[in-house]
């Protein structure tokens, strides 16, 4: 069995994810199609995590824009993958599995009025596209801001009734699917376990070397089911990854290169891929972050949305800052063992332009030990 160091795993795992590499920066739906996916959050103290997931493999952030907006014909979707992703969109059938799970089981989410699902299906026969504030907008403020229109339309979306392919502002644009899911891709309906099989071939190609847990994970798909199948796939060769204690999966057809950059250093989204879970997290880098966004300004470590700073095929630490109106502020940041201070330095300048702040604050407080956060 190939053995690989853990040196080795982390270059694997940096470059297959489009990061720190040699090549020339790639386009907007490029990147989409090499991760497979790309997860989608409101928070924007800096910019909207789906940017900044671009920003980080050098695409500018105008096309990450132009991108989810839409223009031409549909490139992506929006739907349920690691979580709410932008997804390419001729990954539609490969999906086919959740939206039958969806109509046949229902969701977790608030209850359907069955009177709003009829409601905005004759609204949509009508206008062919509706966002919601088209359906009279949502009550409340925040996660908890709803309406019966609202969730309706995320039903439909769930069951694939209706599809997202670009956004109004931030807004989804709810289409009916036959509108705007190439007619090939609607009418494919591939079995469960060629879904399953064929999303974690996948993920694994995406995440370059992985545990089955790792690629399960990817596309939240069931971990038992998912560690069956790896054995079947003729891309996955077993690999043992120095420190690893669990078995792992080598993506042969990876797109990833034998060097990075160790130059380079890059601020990344908590949401973005190459973090995703926690465990790989911890056995690739050594460090296990959690996004301290949801958690009380008292209790956080680091600070409201913290940032991971990859430094060459390692993490350096992480830096939360917040910029709003131009100025840049930190709320805090963290150095990994035996780094470089210059390193968070770098990533703090980067934010800085990716977020247009009128000038670099200072770090003029030594950062905490960036440890496992419990």
């Amino acid at each position: 069995m190939l053995e690989l160091s853990l040196r080795q795993a982390q270059v694997i795992a940096v470059t297959t994810q489009g990061l720190h590499t040699e090549s020339a920066p790639p386009t907007a739906e490029e990147t989409l199609r090499r991760l497979g996916c790309i997860q989608l959050d409101t928070i924007s103290v800096v910019r909207r995590s789906h940017e900044l997931v671009q920003l980080g493999r050098g695409v500018p952030a105008a096309q990450a824009r132009r991108l989810i907006e839409g223009a031409g014909a549909p490139v992506l979707f929006e739907y349920w993958a690691h979580a709410a992703s932008l997804i390419p969109i001729g990954l539609w059938p490969l999906f086919a599995f959740r939206r039958r799970g969806y109509a046949a089981k229902g969701w977790t989410g608030p209850v359907v009025d069955p009177a709003a699902v009829d409601h905005v299906r004759t609204v949509l026969a009508e206008r062919d596209a509706v966002t919601i504030t088209d359906m009279g907008g949502a009550q409340g403020s925040g996660w908890e801001r709803s309406s019966a229109n609202k969730w309706a339309l995320e039903w439909l979306l769930a069951t694939g009734e209706v599809a997202v392919v670009r956004r109004s502002g931030w807004q989804r644009v709810y289409q009916r699917a036959e509108l705007v899911v190439p007619a090939a891709l609607l009418s494919a309906e591939p079995d469960d376990a060629y879904c399953l099989r064929a999303l974690a071939g996948l993920a694994l190609r995406a995440l370059g070397v992985a545990t089955a847990g790792d690629v399960a994970d990817y596309f939240r798909l069931p971990p038992r089911k998912v560690a069956a199948c790896l054995a079947t796939l003729e891309d996955a060769e077993p690999v043992r990854v120095e420190g690893w204690a669990e078995p792992a999966w080598l993506s042969r057809g990876s797109a990833g290169g034998t060097s990075a950059d160790p130059d380079l250093c890059t601020p990344l989204s908590p949401f973005d891929s190459l973090l995703w879970h926690r465990p790989r997290m911890r056995r690739l880098f050594g460090v296990e972050y959690l996004l301290e966004a949801y958690k009380p300004a008292a209790k956080r470590e680091c600070g409201y949305f913290g940032m991971p700073v990859l430094a060459g095929t390692t993490i350096a630490g992480r830096i939360a800052v917040r910029v709003s109106k131009g100025t840049a502020v930190v709320e805090g940041h963290q150095l990994a063992d035996g780094h470089d201070p210059a390193h968070l330095e770098r990533a703090l300048a980067t934010i800085c332009r990716w977020a247009g702040a009128d000038q670099v604050p200072a770090l003029d407080q030594p950062p905490s030990p960036a440890g496992a956060t419990p």
